[in-house]
């Protein structure tokens, strides 16, 4: 960044910018889906429950990150806790414009542009495929629902019983007892941060027997239950997408409805779309909780040797494998929310999809992983120069979940938009659903 900045007058940076500025323009007002686009904008504008809901989300996720390192803060000793820096120094020397200096409140290391533009791209292309499959993490959010679903509040429990014996018969029991087993992991797994702490106190101190064999038992136990409550939060993820989608659908059909009876209609919906959902958590489980619940028991440590390289590595290409399935079928997911199909059927038909509207879909991928790609690049940066160790830096990463709500609810209701434009032809339109 220090390079860039030598290389990039001051007096010429602006007009940059302004080049920059209007290639966006051009490209946002001569696409093929401009017009999904500008209905997507409409609708979060008229229904703000879209970026709302996700940016409190996001916002709960980043929040609880606070205070979990407030809480490591108060109880690891002194050489172990994270840092915390209140204000770092200004700067007045022009020549440091761009990227600070050390002792600054603004400081860009060395090639922080490259390495925010080489670790931008795959965390770019999840968001896309999120908007295909869940957009946001609920996590701990999704500990709070557990506890509402299991003491029914306003109903929803019962709605989620019945829809799920109706869906899948005698197997739905099956699936109901899972998803209440996956609520109580989701209940504890926030739990699981305290733990190492309480055990020591409860055995009196981390050198005893007993604390010894508690850490143990965390050690080993904990990724399992993390991977149960995942499980529910991926569910309830699902569950509140179909609820945004169906929110951007009926601002397209013009309908009038209630928050609490479009949310037992989503759940309702959720079961069409609980077989695909069920293939994802497959894979998920699979390449990426598997491995790291079995590299900690003995018996299988010699196929997952605990060597961070090789786990970050592993981590990688599970993640783009999975992203790359889910950018593969994006269709599947809003097909089983809008028709009552099979699996197989909206598979077949998302191929169809793909193969008669390759253009427009084509056209929107690229919107969408531009935007999230430039949006990532920017936060990236922004946190880097201000420290995640500094106010201002954590200042910073609870706005970040804001700004990135805005721009996915936004592709999010786009993509209801686009996807009803070119499905209206669609031989089977008597199959839409109906409220």
């Amino acid at each position: 960044m220090a390079l860039l900045a030598s290389a990039i007058p001051a007096a010429q940076f602006p007009w940059l910018v302004c080049g920059a500025f209007g290639g966006y323009l051009l490209l946002m007002l001569t696409n093929p889906v401009r017009a999904s686009l500008r209905d997507g904008f409409r609708c979060i504008r008229r229904y703000s429950t879209l970026w709302l809901t996700l940016g409190i989300f996001g916002f709960a996720g980043a929040l609880f990150q606070l205070a979990l390192r407030c809480y490591y803060f108060s109880v690891l000793p002194f050489e172990e806790r994270p840092a915390f820096v209140w204000m770092r120094a200004a700067w007045r020397d022009s020549n440091l414009w761009l990227h600070g200096s050390p002792e600054s409140l603004w400081h860009l290391p060395p090639f922080a542009l490259h390495d925010a533009i080489r670790e931008s791209p795959l965390p770019a292309l999840e968001s896309v495929a999120g908007i295909f499959n869940c957009a946001f993490s609920t996590f701990p959010v999704a500990a709070l629902a557990a506890l509402l679903l299991l003491v029914n509040w306003q109903g929803h429990h019962t709605v989620m019983r019945r829809a799920l014996c109706q869906r899948f018969r005698g197997f739905g029991w099956i699936v109901y007892a899972g998803v209440l087993v996956c609520a109580l992991g989701a209940l504890a797994k926030p739990c699981l941060y305290a733990a190492p702490q309480l055990i020591n106190a409860v055995c009196g101190g981390p050198d005893t027997p007993a604390a010894h064999a508690g850490q143990a038992a965390w050690f080993r136990w904990a990724p399992v239950v993390a991977w149960i409550g995942f499980l529910f939060e991926y569910l309830f993820g699902v569950c509140m997408q179909i609820y945004l989608i169906l929110l951007a659908y009926v601002w397209v059909r013009g309908l009038t409805f209630t928050h609490s009876h479009l949310l037992d209609f989503a759940i309702r919906r959720c079961t069409f779309v609980l077989k695909w959902a069920l293939v994802v958590m497959l894979l998920s489980s699979i390449f990426i909780d598997l491995p790291l619940i079995l590299k900690n028991f003995p018996a299988f440590q010699s196929w997952f040797p605990d060597n961070a390289d090789v786990s970050d590595g592993r981590q990688q290409l599970a993640r783009t494998l999975l992203t790359g399935i889910l950018l593969l079928s994006a269709s599947v997911q809003i097909t089983l929310v809008f028709h009552s199909e099979s699996l197989f059927e909206a598979v077949r038909d998302h191929l169809r999809f793909v193969a008669r509207h390759v253009w427009p879909f084509g056209w929107f991928l690229i919107i969408a992983a531009l935007h999230f790609y430039l949006l990532q690049v920017a936060l990236g940066l922004v946190l880097r120069g201000l420290g995640e160790e500094t106010a201002a830096g954590i200042v910073w990463s609870l706005i970040i979940p804001w700004l990135r709500a805005i721009v996915a609810a936004w592709l999010l209701a786009g993509w209801v938009c686009l996807f009803k434009r070119c499905d209206t032809g669609r031989a089977e339109a008597e199959n839409w659903i109906q409220f």
